[in-house]
């Protein structure tokens, strides 16, 4: 294509918009199917200044509401990475390619690994010169930028797709208040969601664009570059100096494969929410052998607030947004019954009405771990109590429960007792519930 020369201003404005339609087309802004992401919508040039007009409409995002407009470029140059990033896209799509150009250059100078921010400012400095042909038409010879389109639709659809204001995961039924936070990675939407817990419920207070594994989720076996999924809780922290650098600012290792994991014969080990490489921001939605990617600064945010163990992780294809009352209602009222059942046999030490909550041991279906646990659990003495309980839902195949709690030691003669930390993982089998995997955490 015939490229206009720079030196005109009427045609190099021309080239300019041209660009930014090529920028807008590609799906990374907008859309000329309605039925497809449907983030912006045709508008007068309310904010464009009058160098930017022409006949062809500015866009801007459909769905905006007063806490996300963008009110000056100001705000293009604060907040995260992403905050910002996000900002300078709406320039672009207000026809505000200086204040983009500007912002983005800020950005850039502050995170020059930030390779998706790095493809920006190559359309933005090629527009001013000649249209583009595409996303990423800026940077020649530059290979395969479709992980990066993905990364910026990934980011863009999680804004887009806002958890519905108070909405929390219908997945945790309960959690006690020595868990101060919690965690759900929505796998479809490639976002980390950070739960704080406290008196007056769950709370979303952040959430973080993150990676998985390079074939997806729902990991089966070692090696197959997958994510888990299921409920997972963090077991300890890695500080970036035990750890390569392609792991970043440190990780968080997950109990994977957990004890129902093992039922099911998933294989595998090392699944951990850690940071990037220091040569790259960010990586690709699907990029990680297995495990959770966050960019550095998030990581260290994330980790800065958790405690060293037990915050619990769902990984989920996606996650199930419901009010806290909803949520409720949602709860199991039968297995509610049931854990009680169970809670109340345990305190008695009542062995032959426990041994009823498991499946029956035959010579074909005989899970030699479960039977000890069975065992264990039916003769062991009474604790004085059980507290702290923690009831969060998942479903694969089936209906699970996960709950934690903790057994406070009894009086036995002389001998000094500890607490326990225990974990199971109970199924629905028909009309009944059953433990299919437990063991003590700590």
């Amino acid at each position: 294509m015939k490229r206009e020369s720079p030196h005109n201003p009427r045609k190099r404005r021309g080239a300019v918009l041209l660009g930014t339609v090529g920028l807008l087309s590609v799906g990374v802004l907008s859309t000329t199917d309605s039925r497809g992401l449907g983030w912006w919508s045709r508008d007068a040039h309310a904010h464009a200044p009058p160098s930017a007009v022409s006949s062809t409409p500015a866009m801007r995002l459909a769905d905006d509401t007063p806490a996300l407009r963008l009110p000056d470029p100001t705000a293009a140059l604060q907040g995260s990475p992403e905050a910002r990033l996000i900002a300078i896209y709406r320039l672009v799509g207000q026809r505000r390619l200086h204040d983009a150009l500007a912002a983005n250059t800020a950005l850039v100078q502050q995170y020059p690994n930030f390779r998706l921010a790095l493809l920006l400012q190559a359309d933005l400095l090629a527009a001013h010169a000649a249209p583009l042909q595409g996303w990423g038409g800026g940077v020649m010879g530059s290979g395969d930028v479709t992980p990066l389109r993905a990364e910026a639709l990934q980011r863009l659809a999680a804004l887009r797709a806002r958890p519905p204001a108070g909405a929390v995961p219908a997945e945790f039924v309960q959690l006690p208040p020595t868990q101060p936070y919690a965690i759900a990675v929505d796998a479809s939407r490639s976002r980390l969601y950070l739960f704080e817990n406290s008196e007056d419920g769950l709370k979303l207070i952040d959430d973080f664009y993150v990676s998985v594994g390079k074939q997806g989720v729902d990991k089966l076996a070692e090696g197959d570059q997958k994510t888990p999924l299921g409920l997972y809780f963090v077991t300890g922290q890695i500080e970036p100096h035990r750890l390569e650098d392609r792991f970043g600012a440190g990780a968080l290792p997950l109990n994977y494969p957990n004890a129902y994991d093992r039922t099911r014969g998933r294989t595998g080990k090392g699944i951990l929410l850690h940071g990037v490489p220091s040569a790259t921001y960010s990586r690709p939605p699907q990029d990680s052998d297995g495990c959770v990617v966050l960019a550095n600064d998030d990581l260290l945010g994330l980790s800065s607030r958790l405690p060293q163990r037990d915050t619990p992780v769902l990984i989920s294809r996606k996650i199930d947004w419901r009010t806290p009352e909803a949520a409720r209602a949602a709860a199991r009222p039968d297995f509610l019954q049931t854990f009680e059942r169970w809670r109340a046999a345990r305190l008695a030490a009542d062995g032959d009405t426990m041994a009823s909550f498991y499946p029956s041991a035959t010579a074909a279906d005989a899970d030699i771990n479960l039977t000890r646990s069975r065992q264990r659990a039916t003769s062991a003495p009474a604790p004085a109590a059980i507290d702290e309980t923690s009831l969060i839902s998942f479903r694969d195949d089936r209906e699970l429960m996960v709950v934690t709690f903790r057994e406070q030691a009894g009086n036995i003669g002389n001998s000094q007792q500890v607490d326990h930390v225990m974990r199971q993982y109970w199924s629905r089998e028909g009309n009944d519930w059953r433990i299919v995997a437990e063991g003590q955490v700590h």
